[in-house]
């Protein structure tokens, strides 16, 4: 390899490796950053959704409760027909309710230790035997069943197959309606609550690219310009160099007389004047040696 050339690789090597390194770690922390953040927003959506959903449970709880103690139970400690609730439409607009865009209230009935389905937006699903889910589905069981003595409600999340056979995963408030065999159930799909989050992880990606693009660009220039920038400046250090070549061959086929034009003052002026030495050592060196053949 010329020295022209390793001049332009050292200059690459030593402008190229910071370069890199800088923005491999920027793009590394710019990358956790985005994960800790979406990490964060999945968690603070979700409390946020999960505030809105034990709210909504404990208003339809208290209208269910205040409709019950003024319409239907007449006379304090008359015994109610649960049934007739069933074909009540004010019971029903009250207890079947939509939560959010996708979810939805229910009512389930808990009588002799089985639990049913008492009101659902799906006719279909009243007086399904819940029970069945204790095994299939432990933690929709866990949730439905109610609360624990001494808890106002219980909670949580758990997978849910779709009739078109996808899992989904839905969270669930339960909460007993007071002095009834009654509890609320609301529930929303998390795919709802986390979906704002998709249209702001799209638009970290698509910063990402555009980052690691306008990296790219910036580093195609920056080699452009280090590559000349070595060119040139490998010019300027060789150019002398191949001079003194020139004139060293020049010296070594007899013309001593050949003018060194190089006037610097670093290694490169020190050579030049090593030459001139050497020429005027070679034509005193020769002038004596006339003289004696003369002689």
């Amino acid at each position: 390899m010329s020295l022209k050339g390793k001049f332009v690789l050292i200059f690459l090597i030593i402008s190229l490796i910071p370069l890199l390194l800088g923005a491999g770690a920027s793009y590394y922390h710019l990358k956790k950053i985005h994960q800790l953040f979406l990490s964060q927003t999945v968690s603070s959506l979700r409390d946020l959704g999960e505030i809105l959903v034990e709210q909504k449970v404990e208003d339809i709880v208290r209208m269910l409760d205040f409709y019950i103690q003024t319409q239907v139970r007449k006379r304090p400690g008359e015994k109610i027909n649960w049934d007739e609730l069933q074909y009540d439409p004010v019971f029903i607009r009250i207890a079947v309710q939509t939560v959010g865009k996708t979810g939805y209230s229910s009512v389930q009935k808990i009588e002799n230790g089985k639990i049913s389905i008492f009101a659902h937006p799906n006719p279909k699903f009243i007086g399904i035997d819940i029970n069945t889910f204790k095994k299939s589905n432990p933690d929709f069981w866990r949730i439905i069943k109610g609360p624990k003595p001494g808890e106002r409600f219980s909670k949580g999340y758990y997978p849910w197959k779709e009739p078109n056979g996808r899992v989904e995963n839905k969270f669930t408030v339960v909460m007993p309606v007071p002095d009834t065999p009654l509890t609320v159930a609301a529930t929303i799909y998390t795919k709802e609550v986390e979906a704002p989050l998709k249209s702001f992880e799209k638009n970290l990606l698509s910063f990402q690219k555009q980052f690691l693009w306008q990296f790219l660009l910036g580093g195609a220039i920056i080699v452009i310009l280090v590559i000349v920038i070595a060119i040139l400046f490998a010019l300027h250090l060789v150019k002398p160099i191949l001079h003194l070549t020139d004139v060293a061959e020049r010296i070594s086929l007899g013309e001593l007389n050949v003018p060194i034009e190089i006037t610097s003052t670093d290694e490169i002026g020190d050579l030049a004047d090593a030459l001139r030495r050497m020429q005027a050592s070679l034509r005193k060196a020769i002038q004596r040696l006339q003289r004696r053949q003369k002689i």
